[in-house]
């Protein structure tokens, strides 16, 4: 089995397992401001919400147990939920309830964005942003959950309360990857490779959402293990094969126009997580494929070198520098027979 020890030492290297003081501080402190604040900010508007009734819980990667390390300076980003009973049949602009829970949370240590899907809470230190929480806000009326969605200056058309079920989203991935720690550090090495290969990316609907990749790595996991233990580099090889293989590929005289991928929700709104993505530009798709399959293409590379050092160069292809490649084994006969070819060239080097 190659790279057992460089795999592990790179998963602890890029995992976070539990999170810093400052942060769950932090957190605890935007949770109780939004359960104290916001029922008197939507009083103001003859909306009656109980603290008692809002309900505040993880969800994404944190709830999963799958957030990285982001060394290229990004800051630290987590997904906390917030639910609440509100009639949204008297209260069809979700625009102004998330105006109400920023108003509720927009205190001086922080900085707080309405984004089309949740709120935004910016944490910033000497002028750069450090963490932010993203709060997506959800109504539960007659018995069903609604997001909030829309900016704050959005038209007619491109807000709504639409259908959703995060925690029947939460419990879908769970039940995948609790009790599979080698899906789980699967999804983690995908993450990195996306981390490592977007870094940059500045244009919307660019970077396939971490959703869509953690989905396509649930669907597609392929166990490798020997003798030795999990076999993470026949895995992750096999599964970014699997994830390649549900493409829908479009040529035009031979050049790739056009790469489709679809990964529907398990649960409402049932949606594409890839719609966006698709729906901004073809080449984002060719170039997800095109990123995806150098990734393969390095991996299978590494699967089939002889040296566990090459294997690693390969490897570190598509994480980047922070995998270690181990150390080249010299051959000692090799190398004998280096030295005395030196010694018989009276100490010049051969020209072959």
């Amino acid at each position: 089995m190659k790279l057992k020890k460089q795999f592990e030492d790179f998963y602890k290297e890029i995992t976070i397992d539990t999170e810093v003081e400052e942060l769950i501080e932090k957190r605890e402190t935007l949770k109780n401001d939004f359960k104290s604040n916001f029922p008197s900010e939507c009083k103001k508007h003859d909306i009656e919400v109980k603290k008692s009734d809002i309900e505040i819980f993880d969800q994404g990667s944190y709830k999963l147990h799958t957030t990285i390390k982001n060394n290229h300076g990004g800051s630290i980003d987590r997904d906390v939920a917030v639910v609440f009973p509100l009639d949204i049949d008297q209260n069809s602009d979700p625009r102004k309830v998330k105006g109400y829970g920023r108003d509720a949370i927009n205190l001086w240590n922080r900085s707080v964005t309405i984004k089309e899907p949740c709120l935004n809470v910016s944490y910033v230190e000497n002028g750069t942003e450090w963490m932010h929480i993203d709060l997506p806000l959800y109504a539960k009326h007659n018995e069903n959950i609604y997001l909030a969605r829309g900016r704050e200056f959005a038209t007619e058309g491109n807000y709504s309360w639409e259908p959703a079920d995060p925690k029947g989203l939460n419990e879908y991935l769970l039940d995948k990857i609790n009790g599979n720690s080698q899906l789980r550090r699967i999804i983690r090495y995908i993450k990195k490779w996306k981390l490592e290969k977007y870094y940059n990316s500045t244009l919307d609907h660019e970077v396939p959402p971490s959703i869509g990749l953690t989905l396509l790595a649930c669907d597609s996991f392929d166990a490798s293990a020997s003798s030795e233990g999990d076999d993470d580099l026949s895995s992750l090889q096999k599964t970014i094969q699997g994830i390649i293989n549900k493409f829908s590929l479009t040529r035009e005289n031979g050049v790739l126009v056009k790469a489709d991928i679809s990964r529907y929700l398990p649960v409402t709104p049932w949606t594409d997580v890839f719609k966006k993505m698709k729906d901004s530009s073809d080449a984002y798709g060719v170039k997800f494929y095109d990123r995806l399959n150098t990734a393969l293409q390095n991996l299978t590379d590494a699967c089939n070198e002889e040296s566990e050092h090459d294997a690693g160069v390969s490897v570190q292809k598509v994480f980047g520098d922070e995998f270690k490649v181990p150390e080249k084994q010299v051959d000692v006969s090799t190398s004998s027979n280096a030295s005395s070819k030196r010694e018989h060239n009276f100490g010049r080097e051969s020209n072959y």
